[in-house]
């Protein structure tokens, strides 16, 4: 990594706010539910988030915490229960209305879902360019000045093969935030890394989460970055959140035996 590149630009002041009325939360989720037939995943998820707030989600395997980001990004579809983002309807809501508000909403993923055929600057600009009809030139000057934010403005031509796997998570970063959006997804984005390169990703992560106004829910296993960066942690259990409290009492002083006997497992090692 670069020294003290600066701070990717993701604000939230960046996109309209829409229906937000003042004081309401910016995502609010309601008894949300999610089933295979009759496997539950989801257990009546009620959940707010506010503008700005730096959630971590943690909890075991299963448990469904990747399942509630891949809702707000509509991968997938809720059995039951409402989704709003920025005082808008996501779930249920009329197709047009899900795509509207659904642009509010970026994810990176664990595997980086990267294109193998373009290079890092086009997969950062084909969603601007394609999907927002952007001006192509305005695009590209934009990707490269985020690519160079998270450390990569030596390899805009490189293609996906050419990368590590820490920089092609870099490239997922910079092109999630290439659309501007309020609501920032991340799952277990450094589960898949080499444990050398868990900390180049982790540092852009600290970046954003403490130099832009972007609203970040984090699911993943590190918990010493979960300790730094989150202004709630919430420990999900068998599809229910079992737990939301600040970092300092959940990690030091939590309330659920549950809790304490996940912590003692996964911090033991």
């Amino acid at each position: 990594m670069p020294d003290s590149p600066p701070p990717p630009q993701a604000s939230s002041s960046e996109v309209p706010s829409g229906g937000l009325s003042a004081g309401e939360p910016l995502v609010v989720l309601r008894g949300v539910e999610k089933r295979y037939g009759e496997l539950e995943i989801l257990r009546g998820i009620d959940l707010e988030v506010r503008a700005g707030e730096k959630i971590v989600i943690v909890g075991p395997s299963g448990s469904g915490k990747s399942t509630i980001l891949r809702l707000l990004m509509t991968l997938e579809e809720a059995s039951g229960g409402t989704m709003r983002v920025g005082g808008e309807a996501l779930y249920p809501a009329e197709p047009a209305q899900v795509r509207r508000v659904r642009s509010q909403v970026g994810m990176v993923f664990q595997h980086f879902n990267l294109f193998p055929h373009l290079s890092a600057l086009e997969n950062v600009t084909l969603a601007p360019i394609q999907a927002r009809a952007e001006d192509p030139a305005a695009a590209r000057a934009r990707g490269a000045e985020l690519l160079a934010q998270v450390g990569l403005g030596d390899k805009l031509e490189a293609y996906p093969a050419q990368l590590s796997g820490g920089q092609k998570q870099r490239v997922a970063i910079a092109r999630a935030l290439a659309l501007g959006p309020r609501v920032l997804l991340l799952d277990e984005v450094t589960s898949a890394l080499d444990p050398e390169l868990v900390s180049e990703v982790l540092e852009v992560l600290r970046t954003i989460a403490r130099e832009t106004e972007i609203t970040m829910l984090l699911v993943t296993h590190e918990m010493g970055f979960a300790q730094e960066i989150a202004d709630r942690v919430l420990f999900f259990d068998q599809g229910r959140i079992l737990a939301s409290a600040p970092p300092q009492e959940f990690f030091q002083n939590p309330s659920e035996p549950r809790v304490k006997q996940f912590l003692e497992a996964v911090l033991s090692h």
